[in-house]
């Protein structure tokens, strides 16, 4: 309630012209005087002979009185004065609260560690985006992975469930590690659980528990899902010595060396959708040479002008 409408309510109730339900709001406007613990006692007091006023019209429910002008507007100033600063307070208090954030991103062609303020611990892999808040101070531990990949080894707390989200997907564990590999050009989310379990839901359906060995492939666009039973840790490849990507489209594969490497690729994407390869490149090759190893396996002559690929 505004202060207009307080005072409105107040010209009401002094012409006597007040319904039950008014009269019922000013008695809940006293009571919440009385009962928040931020209201000065001399307002209290204050306020005390309009409050007898009020509840005795309230229970007699007959024909209201006129209220003595004095006191009419020294109840004007009270309720408008300390209703709407309250008001106000909680929202002060509100603003107060809210949480700090802060973005990290592992630049491309470098990965990065970082520590939580709860001290799990978060693998990014190159070109990755985190955002998380400066600390936990809430019943839940969440963070946003904005784009690309990250490995989650999370800190153990049952009261604080820890929560990862990836555009209309969470992740929820209490306490595990898992991967999740999220670019936005690619049509696909992944999760992999390597220890404990996991649980995933989008905005409408809970899409499972995961333990470990198993992967959620979710469809952006569709908002469907598959599970995997993993017989290779395959999905965590790219934090050691050797990228390894299985039946992996070429889009996918373009999005992981323009990352690894701080490079472009140009080519015609419908000719090259519905390619798919499965790869192995040592982190130890530079891009020339795993250009060279990407020619030799389809036949296409790759480019290289500066941190531009392009593919014909």
């Amino acid at each position: 309630m505004n202060q207009k409408e307080i005072k409105r309510l107040l010209d009401k109730f002094n012409a006597g012209k007040c319904t039950d339900e008014e009269l019922q709001l000013l008695q809940q406007m006293m009571h919440e005087l009385d009962t928040d613990t931020n209201t000065d006692n001399n307002i209290k007091a204050l306020k005390q002979p309009l409050w007898e006023r009020i509840e005795k019209q309230t229970i007699a429910k007959g024909k209201v009185r006129r209220l003595n002008t004095t006191w009419l507007k020294v109840a004007a100033a009270v309720l408008v004065a300390v209703c709407v600063g309250l008001f106000y307070s909680k929202i002060a208090t509100h603003k107060n609260e809210q949480v700090a954030y802060q973005v990290i991103t592992a630049p491309k062609g470098s990965m990065k560690q970082i520590m939580l303020p709860d001290s799990t611990t978060v693998q990014l892999n190159a070109g990755t985006s985190i955002k998380f808040p400066v600390s936990f101070s809430g019943s839940k531990r969440e963070v946003t992975l904005i784009n690309g990949e990250a490995f989650f080894d999370v800190k153990h707390d049952v009261k604080r469930p820890f929560m990862v989200h990836t555009a209309k997907v969470t992740t929820q564990v209490l306490g595990t590690s898992f991967n999740i590999k999220f670019y936005n050009e690619l049509p696909d989310l992944q999760v992999y659980v390597n220890s404990g379990k996991v649980e995933v839901h989008d905005q409408r359906h809970t899409l499972g528990f995961y333990t470990p060995r198993q992967q959620l492939t979710y469809n952006k666009q569709h908002e469907s899902f598959t599970r995997q039973e993993l017989t290779a840790d395959h999905s965590l490849s790219w934090m050691h010595d050797e990228l390894i990507l299985d039946n992996a489209s070429f889009k996918e594969i373009t999005v992981y060396l323009q990352n690894r490497y701080s490079v472009n690729f140009k080519y015609n994407e419908k000719r090259l959708a519905q390619q798919h390869y499965s790869v192995r490149f040592s982190n130890k090759l530079n891009i020339r040479q795993v250009l060279d190893i990407l020619q030799f396996i389809d036949g296409h002559k790759y480019k290289l002008n500066g941190d531009i690929v392009n593919i014909k």
